[in-house]
């Protein structure tokens, strides 16, 4: 239990910690900074090392008479190991880009804080816990995403907090529906609704739970927020779009749909059969609008869009084989839209050019961060020796077991437009003029790199040894199809 603690107090006690230390100097809060985000990484990975084993780790309590817990299962601890890594890369990427930023005592203190409400979201035991710390995650977020404080920046802010805050309204109708018929919002007794078998309203619950979490989920058309959000520093870009923000909604979509309804519930609902189609419906939808858009961090902004609907659509087959395909997608697919995020902020800084029309000769500048970003583009398409290769493998393999053959076809047609959203980026980058002289020296830009090619090395690992990362994923289909 002290792990669990642990955990979700470092990015807390951190971000308290560079919150009352305003003269400090950027030496001192970024080593606080990397020591409480280690920390956080070191006993989230021990809480989930407790759980995949079979240990049971849990806080609990109660609040004005509702019980809340502190439970993470197997699905939570596989989150809150995707969570604790990815944010250790970040702040290591936050030293050099933020170093000659403004207001860095407000960015690191709210970049701990949500460190912290993330893992809340994630090792949650019932819906009470999880719909607390999702509402948090707003407002510590929320600062970050308006950072810059321009008009353009203030305005992305509105739009985060109304779509964020309709959406939480519309899951805590559902919370309080689903308190009345069962008088119990845990879920470690198994799925929540199952022994209730069919009756009136079960799918307007759904379509409620649905909808509230799909706004962080970005599910079409509820997804406007997020391009908007590109406007924040690139770091906490790539949180939002492969850790935070976006995940917590997936993360909330999958609960809804395995430790509320439960899938033989869920598959008697005539509604289940509609959010396939709302998934692929999005898949190609957001990453055609993707090749669209010239700017680069739009273009990833809705390819997010795209990618986060694989792992619901995984969801949605109800069978083990498509969740385990969205689980290994949830790893797979963050290691490496981070790369993306990590590269297009070093392209950004280093040579200020944000439209992808106008990279040409780019990649002779910046040769190292253009390699990472072409490895990463090519997990996009699931390529081997990517890790999202394999992602891809059992989601076409679980629509397959599951009935729902043509969303095989969805998974190979999104692979293909993928390859014009970012092969042209890649080639564009490495024509023009050479001979440029190049813009990865120097220890900020080093700051910045050095998590990128990691990552894209992590996601070749990933993909030459798939079995690595296996017994999480086989951990999670068991849970929920097993017991």
């Amino acid at each position: 239990m002290m792990d669990l603690v642990l955990a979700l107090l470092s990015g807390a006690v951190g971000g308290l910690l560079v919150a009352l230390m305003p003269r400090a100097s950027s030496r001192l809060r970024n080593t606080i900074t990397l020591t409480f985000s280690v920390m956080g990484m070191i006993f989230s990975w021990r809480v989930a090392g407790a759980v995949l084993a079979g240990q049971t780790v849990r806080i609990a309590g109660e609040i004005a008479g509702l019980a809340w817990s502190i439970h993470p299962d197997p699905l939570g601890a596989v989150f809150g190991v995707i969570v604790s890594t990815l944010w250790l890369f970040a702040a290591i990427y936050s030293f050099g880009y933020m170093a000659d930023a403004q207001k860095q005592r407000t960015y690191y203190t709210y970049f701990l804080l949500a460190f912290s409400v993330t893992l809340g979201v994630a090792f949650s035991g019932n819906l009470l816990s999880l719909y607390l710390f999702y509402e948090l995650l707003t407002l510590v977020t929320y600062p970050l995403v308006i950072h810059e404080r321009n008009t353009e920046a203030m305005q992305a802010g509105a739009k985060y907090i109304i779509y964020s805050l309709s959406g939480a309204g519309a899951i805590l109708i559902a919370i309080v529906i689903t308190y009345g018929w069962v008088g119990n919002l845990d879920f470690a007794g198994g799925a929540l609704l199952a022994d209730m078998g069919l009756r009136p309203g079960l799918g307007w619950l759904l379509a409620l739970f649905v909808a509230g979490f799909g706004v962080k989920a970005a599910i079409m058309p509820l997804h406007r927020w997020l391009p908007a959000a590109m406007v924040a520093p690139t770091p906490v870009s790539a949180l939002l779009h492969a850790v935070a923000v976006v995940y917590s909604g997936v993360y909330g979509v999958l609960r809804v749909v395995y430790s509320v309804f439960g899938h033989e519930l869920m598959g008697q609902l005539p509604v289940s059969h509609f959010l396939p189609v709302v998934a692929a419906f999005t898949i190609l939808v957001g990453v055609t609008i993707a090749t669209q858009q010239d700017v680069l961090k739009r273009r990833l902004a809705y390819h997010t869009i795209s990618q986060l609907s694989y792992i619901l659509l995984g969801a949605f087959t109800l069978h083990p084989l498509g969740l385990a395909g969205a689980i290994f997608h949830m790893i797979s697919y963050s290691t490496l839209k981070v790369t993306l995020f990590f590269a297009a902020g070093i392209i950004a800084k280093q040579t200020g050019e944000v439209n992808v029309s106008k990279m040409s000769g780019v990649g002779w500048q910046l040769p190292w961060t253009m390699t990472a970003f072409g490895v990463a583009s090519l997990g996009m398409i699931g390529m081997l020796p990517l890790n999202t290769f394999w992602s891809k493998y059992y989601l076409m393999k679980g629509s397959v077991a599951g009935g729902k053959w043509p969303l095989a076809l969805v998974l190979i047609g999104s692979g293909v437009i993928n390859a014009f959203c970012f092969i042209p980026t890649v080639v564009t980058a490495f024509t023009g003029k050479k001979g440029q002289p190049s813009l990865e020296q120097g220890g900020e830009v080093g700051l910045m790199l050095a998590p990128t090619l990691l990552l894209a090395g992590i996601a070749v690992v990933m993909g030459l040894g798939p079995g690595l990362v296996w017994p999480g994923v086989e951990a999670v289909v068991k849970w929920f199809f097993v017991r």
